[in-house]
């Protein structure tokens, strides 16, 4: 059996190395540009210091005009500028309030003026920021594609770096493709297929103490049917099959082991009440996501069941299951005592 987690490590490492090998290539290109972004970017932020200097003298003058102004019409200056006066408030002195009021809003344009130069400087800067990220970007891309090429190939296999993780990844590959090819051929065992994808996903045949698991799917390799069971924190678990526990498919059950033997319980909320299987979703899953989950699990529970009964491994797992089925009846009991309410989850 292959050992999944160092095949992963090693397509990784290759991944990496070619990553690597891709960087070496661009760096001098982008070292160039990133040297002339910052004497561009240099120059600018003179000329943007310069604007803010130049911004807090206009700032102080345009609040000294609007004072001045407002001494003489303090209603016609606001936090948003300063309003032009009437015709009756020229008449009454004798325009007296114009020269103010042209002073404010001159100064305020001024003002106006410095503030939008300096929006343009900061907008050129991010546009040049963008331009150079863009232009790293781009010659990547070019390397990459040239890699597709059979010459880009074999000059990537060639450099030192890149070819020790080549040949650990070629390996893996060539194992699985060896593996489909056999399984194409009917060549492979149910009981391989199914430790080979335990070993591949990460899932360990069911041992107690199990809390808050729920049946997520049936699992098939040939003849061969297993409840994977997930807990709440998204481990998964194996184990053998029994139509007797299909009314375990909508709860959340706990399974553990005392001095009698093994016994199975409904998992319970906080509040006392039995935990639903959207509730365990939501547990390990974003909302969204969870109510996505629960929408496919209430389906598969109308068309997809298990359609025998697999033969426990042990004694251990038949105790397992037997303690289950009894779980199962008495789900089924309180089912049937208890009228239906529709499910807030249940699409």
């Amino acid at each position: 059996m292959p050992d999944f987690e160092r095949d992963e490590a090693a397509i990784s490492a290759y991944e990496s190395a070619k990553l690597r090998y891709i960087r070496a290539i661009t760096q001098d290109a982008e070292t160039k540009l990133r040297e002339a972004f910052g004497k561009r970017r240099e120059a600018i932020n003179d000329e943007i210091s310069n604007l803010r200097d130049l911004a807090k003298t206009r700032q102080a003058a345009a609040e000294k005009a609007a004072a001045r102004y407002a001494v003489k019409l303090p209603h016609r200056v606001r936090k948003s500028g300063v309003r032009p006066p009437s015709f009756w408030e020229r008449l009454r002195t004798f325009n007296g309030v114009d020269a103010p009021y042209r002073a404010a809003q001159k100064t305020a344009e001024e003002l106006d003026e410095v503030n939008d130069l300096l929006r343009k400087r900061r907008d050129r800067l991010d546009a040049m920021e963008r331009e150079t990220r863009r232009s790293i970007y781009l010659r990547e891309e070019a390397v990459r594609k040239k890699l597709q090429t059979p010459e880009g190939l074999a000059a990537l296999h060639a450099d030192p770096m890149v070819k020790a993780a080549f040949a650990k990844m070629q390996g893996v590959m060539n194992e699985r493709a060896k593996y489909d090819e056999r399984v194409k051929r009917g060549e492979v065992a149910p009981e391989e297929a199914r430790d080979r994808e335990m070993a591949q996903r990460g899932i360990k045949f069911a041992i107690v103490p199990l809390e808050g698991v729920m049946i997520s799917r049936i699992a098939r390799y040939g003849a061969l049917e297993y409840y994977v069971l997930r807990d709440l924190t998204n481990r998964e678990f194996m184990i053998s099959c029994d139509p007797a526990l299909e009314p375990l498919r909508d709860v959340v059950f706990d399974i553990s082991r005392s001095a009698a033997g093994y016994e199975a319980s409904l998992r319970n909320t906080q509040d006392g009440a039995p935990m639903r299987v959207l509730d365990h979703l939501k547990a390990g899953f974003s909302s969204n996501d969870a109510t996505d989950l629960y929408a496919r699990h209430r389906a598969a529970l109308r068309t997809d069941r298990a359609t025998q009964k697999t033969a426990p491994r042990d004694e251990s797992e038949a105790e397992m299951i037997a303690m289950l089925g009894l779980l199962a009846k008495a789900v089924i009991a309180r089912a049937s005592a208890t009228p239906a309410a529709p499910d807030v989850g249940d699409p």
